[in-house]
């Protein structure tokens, strides 16, 4: 008997919770169609502001057409005219007014002007930002060094001004491994890729070795020996880059000891005159200069030895005879 006294009271208790949320759903239901009678009372009666609006823009443009039409005609004079009136009568909106004003009538025109501006000062704040070439280095060398440009982009850094005062310092590479072991093809893109950069002016220091070809090397100043008098590096090539120091400095532990940093003399062409040709020059020889002052005296110091690898050596007889065969 007591077991089904329980459910009982059970049976009534859910159905007391049953009408309760019944009635909190009836109440929700009561909610939102209220809020959505409202919401369509106010958007029928901004239509209908809208529509009167419109109509009586449309019925004073009406009456501004037939009143032109009566000047036009005679009908009317200036002095009496409707339009004169509206034009004396009206007194043009301050402050905030004549903001919103301005603002309803040439919002689109802002816009665009003000899209247009943020573009045009990022598009010049890019421009004189963007990190550009300060100097060209190339590397005519046949070994690894143009497995190294990092190393030799960063070595060059340290001695180069900011030269464009675009607030950045970077060193450009250029390689040409132009060597004795290339296909006829390659060795004429090399060649091309070389003259290019001697016709527009870059590329004035160059990094050679003894496998550079001689109608390359014509193009380099081979009378360093007047500036750096007394300097046992510095011959008829350039300044020879056989040391420690500068294969610490690459990061090259094998770096070969025929390795030298040339430069090349300054000559007109068809990109630049003789004088644009000597101001490439000498902004290039300040960097070359304290690089050789300062490898110098570091090489001096550390009584460097030199370097013990030697470079690459080729069968000239096997190369002719391979050139022969073609």
């Amino acid at each position: 008997m007591a077991k089904n006294k329980i459910n009982i009271d059970r049976l009534e208790l859910d159905e007391e919770d049953r009408e309760y949320e019944e009635k909190l759903a009836l109440e929700e239901r009561e909610r939102r169609q209220k809020a959505q009678e409202q919401e369509a009372q106010k958007e029928a009666e901004r239509e209908k502001r809208e529509r009167e609006a419109e109509k009586q823009r449309e019925k004073q443009i009406a009456e501004e057409k037939l009143e032109l039409l009566k000047l036009k005609s005679g009908l009317a004079d200036e002095e009496n005219s409707e339009l004169t009136k509206k034009d004396e009568a009206y007194e043009k909106p301050h402050g905030w007014a004549a903001v919103a004003n301005f603002w309803y009538h040439y919002k689109f025109v802002v816009s665009f002007s003000l899209v247009a501006l943020i573009i045009v000062g990022f598009l010049a704040y890019t421009e004189a930002t963007r990190k550009r070439d300060d100097i060209t280095v190339m590397i005519i060398t046949d070994n690894d060094l143009s497995q190294r440009t990092e190393e030799i982009e960063s070595f060059f850094e340290k001695y180069t001004d900011d030269l464009d005062g675009n607030g950045y310092v970077h060193v450009g590479i250029i390689n040409i491994p132009i060597g004795q072991n290339i296909d006829p093809v390659t060795d004429n893109t090399y060649t091309q890729k070389f003259i290019a950069q001697v016709q527009t002016g870059e590329g004035v220091i160059v990094l050679t070795d003894s496998h550079t070809r001689e109608d390359f090397m014509e193009f380099m100043n081979p009378e360093l020996e007047k500036d750096f008098p007394d300097n046992k590096y510095i011959d008829e090539q350039g300044f020879s880059l056989n040391s420690e120091v500068m294969a610490q400095e690459f990061k090259y532990e094998l770096m070969p000891n025929d390795v030298y940093m040339s430069i090349r003399v300054p000559q007109e062409t068809m990109d630049m005159d003789k004088t644009e040709a000597q101001e490439v020059y000498d902004k290039n020889f300040v960097i070359f200069k304290r690089i050789v002052d300062d490898i110098t005296a570091r090489c001096e110091e550390t009584n460097d030895k030199g370097l013990t690898t030697e470079p690459i050596q080729y069968d000239t007889d096997s190369s002719a005879s391979s050139e022969e065969g073609q």
